[in-house]
């Protein structure tokens, strides 16, 4: 394998995890090689490990880069990760045969990741547990109580609400989702102790869907404390991430590959909403941003003066975050703390000294701004920036742009920005306008509400035997909203609903 390569070990099957760090690397002219489609895991169903691990040593024989997600290697993807019953011994034993990887190939250079469990704070099994359906919350609540209740900060409402979850949910359910957890706490400390040994040079453990207390926050500061014992402080990194951490990575492996450290900006139609804390993640976009710029290998800016690029942040407010449930997303919302017309003439101004400037739109859970959209579309920008997303969460949005626009720099400043990367580079752009904007805000409310048309017995996340039929309309509408916005592009897709729900698309080239 010449260096020009990165095997990548997907978080799991889905096209975020499993295609999107494609282009990351393809818009630096770099190619990723990962296990085929059929070696993965499908949703619940995990991935064989034992196979996942062959086919790893395999090509890890002369390579330079590899990105992964422990998570797979260990318990079958990221899903498997929230059902396994592996016990410690078999994941330590399984993990350690990074070190026997290592040493096969010491100029290997490892960049992993290993997520802190997340425990949805709603009733649904659909992808946890299935005693999740009826105890989803009672399970989250009680994580949330017990680490206020560690850190003394619990009150008499809280001890109550203990009492009533104790009462409700079946204490072998309780004793089934900690001891996953425990399991997975103790995976995560062995996979440092392999960071602390130099078996892995970079390690990323996010926080997946996580809030101010609860079950992740207490791990992440148990782990935390173990890093401060081993020295480890400044090694290892935890944020609200998951799904854009390949990305992350990825980028990361370009940098190293073609020898730049990108210096991004950080711009923001909103000053005071910088300070706000999306949904699903524990601290304000403000904190979280830098780790986005940092663990993909680039550096934050000095001034806007002198930088390789711009991500202007679209941040969360509270009113913003409402709309997830709600309010429809398909209606336009003007807030009045924002200042768009400002931000795009600060962008302009950028532009026109060549400087590449890309947008993370992290305003909504689950999909774009129909305010941002509109606005870049009427100033006729979509087509100038280099680098657009918005989708799920906030740190899923941005880190997924910020490992577009690392790339895209490396790209840039080693002299293999050329017009096949620049194909590539719009390409992911498109796609993103596409399924974030497209999809997520102008199609899916409608297609889901017209699913009794289609077919009885479907719901958001059960299409039965309708998937290509939802699947051809949600296409057939995606080309409309293309038409509309994007009259001149000759680009042509498929849409395809890989989990069988209507939650994300997979989107390719015809």
């Amino acid at each position: 394998m010449s260096r020009d390569k990165i095997i990548y070990m997907p978080l799991d099957e889905r096209p975020c995890n499993y295609d999107y760090p494609d282009y990351i690397a393809a818009v630096a002219g770099i190619e990723t090689v990962k296990p085929p489609l059929d070696m993965m895991g499908k949703f619940k169903k995990a991935a064989d490990t034992q196979k996942l691990w062959q086919w790893l040593f395999e090509q890890a024989k002369s390579a330079d880069y590899a990105v992964i997600s422990m998570d797979l290697l260990l318990y079958g993807g990221i899903v498997p990760s929230r059902l396994h019953h592996i016990q410690r011994e078999e994941c330590k034993n399984n993990a350690d045969k990074l070190r026997r990887l290592k040493a096969e190939n010491p100029n290997l250079k490892i960049f992993a990741f290993q997520l802190i469990m997340r425990a949805p704070g709603r009733n649904g099994a659909g992808e946890e547990p299935d005693y999740y359906e009826q105890h989803g919350y009672d399970i989250h609540r009680f994580g949330y109580v017990c680490d206020k209740e560690s850190l003394g900060v619990a009150d008499e409402n809280d001890f109550n609400e203990k009492s009533g979850i104790l009462s409700r949910v079946p204490q072998q359910y309780l004793d089934d989702f900690i001891l996953r957890r425990e399991v997975n706490f103790s995976s995560n400390i062995n996979t440092i102790d392999m960071a602390a040994d130099g078996v892995i040079d970079h390690l990323i453990i996010p926080l997946d869907d996580c809030m101010q207390y609860g079950y992740a926050p207490s791990e992440r500061r148990r782990i935390a404390k173990y890093l401060g014992e081993k020295n480890m402080l400044s090694r290892v990194s935890m944020y609200p991430a998951a799904d854009e951490i390949g990305c992350t990575l990825t980028a990361r492996a370009v940098c190293g590959i073609t020898g730049v450290q990108p210096s991004i900006c950080l711009d923001s139609d909103s000053v005071s909403c910088m300070t706000t804390i999306p949904s699903y993640e524990d601290r304000t976009i403000a904190e979280t941003a830098p780790h986005h710029i940092l663990n993909a290998g680039a550096v934050p800016a000095l001034s806007s003066q002198s930088c390789d690029a711009v991500m202007l942040l679209h941040p969360p407010t509270e009113f913003s975050q409402r709309l997830e449930k709600q309010l429809d997303r398909r209606e336009i919302y003007v807030e009045c703390e924002r200042n768009l017309p400002a931000a795009v003439c600060r962008l302009r101004q950028h532009m026109a000294k060549d400087t590449p400037c890309f947008v993370a739109d992290c305003a909504i859970p689950n999909g774009a701004d129909k305010y941002l959209m509109r606005f870049l579309h009427e100033q006729e920008m979509l087509d100038k920036i280099k680098g657009y997303s918005g989708w799920n969460t906030s740190s899923n949005a941005l880190g997924t742009v910020m490992a577009h626009a690392v790339a895209y720099v490396c790209a840039q400043k080693s002299g293999h920005l050329d017009a096949k990367a620049i194909e590539i580079s719009d390409r992911f752009r498109f796609y993103r306008y596409l399924e974030d904007w497209g999809y997520m805000t102008e199609v899916r409310k409608t297609l889901t509400e017209n699913l009794p048309q289609i077919g009885s017995g479907l719901s958001f996340l059960k299409l039965c035997d309708k998937e290509p039929q939802v699947s051809a309309e949600a296409e057939k509408m995606m080309k409309q909203f293309a038409r509309k916005y994007f009259p001149d592009s000759a680009r042509t897709f498929t849409v395809h609903m890989p989990w069988n729900r209507m939650f994300e698309i997979e989107l390719s080239n015809i």
